[in-house]
């Protein structure tokens, strides 16, 4: 029976605004113990080579030899065409979770043909929820208890990255299509918000919070760049017929005003 397992090679490891050197170091060893491909380190307080390189021992020395430094979130993962969230923080919109576990199952069929990040969030604050809203998938480590969610950066790339590594599939899981990049995927959704508010579909107050219901449903199969061309196409033609042709509908009337229960 054929096991088919993710392409460690097609994942990297994303550490946004990291605090101390010895945290990236680590972070490094772990991501190298687990066969993850890539360190991208995204606005870091410091980085002191010295420190990295003997925090990332033998191991992980490659990795942060190879990293890229970025100075914003979006720059890191526009290329990557399936971008994952990591938080302890399970508020309102920075869901749907999943464990490391499912996770890692649903990447099987994505890795083959697919780029994938995987973002880590400051040591103290974790990532807002703005910056999970460019992520398909969120990813929470489960504990003993709530008080005792926190845990340090190596920790966390290790138990995710362990999971992945072990992750498998007796037979042979439906491959996903090359999906586009988060960056094209953030221009469309962009353009989108704007025709949607054109015609009064979304309201300022609460566009943002819409649109993450269309990212939802559009992560549970994933868009394609043709998928992406199609939906611009749409929403150009939204801004033409709500610039030539009057409103029908008067602000505050519609089903779509109503929050979700």
């Amino acid at each position: 029976m054929k096991v088919n397992r993710i392409r460690l090679e097609n994942l990297a490891v994303v550490l946004n605004r990291p605090q101390l050197s010895e945290n990236i170091g680590t972070a490094a060893r772990a991501a190298a113990n687990m066969g993850l491909g890539k360190l991208i380190v995204v606005k870091p307080r410091q980085l002191d080579e010295k420190i990295l390189v003997s925090t990332a021992t033998r191991i992980g020395k490659q990795l942060v030899q190879d990293m890229t430094v970025c100075e914003e979130l979006l720059e890191a993962v526009a290329d990557y065409q399936y971008v994952v969230g990591t938080t302890a923080r399970h508020g309102n919109f920075r869901g749907p979770f999943h464990s490391p576990r499912d996770l890692a199952q649903e990447l099987i069929s994505i890795s083959p043909e697919n780029r994938i990040a995987v973002i880590f969030g400051p040591e103290r604050s974790g990532l807002t929820t703005e910056e999970l809203r460019l992520c398909q998938a969120t990813v929470s480590i489960p504990t003993a208890a709530p008080e005792a969610s926190s845990l340090n950066l190596a920790q966390a790339v290790l138990l995710i990255g362990y999971e992945i590594m072990m992750a498998s599939s007796s037979g042979a899981p439906i491959q996903k299509p090359i999906l586009a990049p988060a960056g094209e995927m953030e221009d469309m959704y962009a353009h989108l918000k704007k025709a949607l508010l054109d015609i009064d579909f979304l309201r300022e107050w609460n566009a943002d919070h819409r649109i993450m219901s269309f990212k939802r449903l559009f992560s549970r199969t994933g868009l394609t760049h043709g998928d992406c061309n199609l939906l611009r196409g749409l929403a150009r033609r939204i801004e033409n017929v709500a610039k030539y042709k009057p409103r029908q509908v008067e602000a505050g009337t519609g089903e779509h005003d109503r929050e979700d229960r």
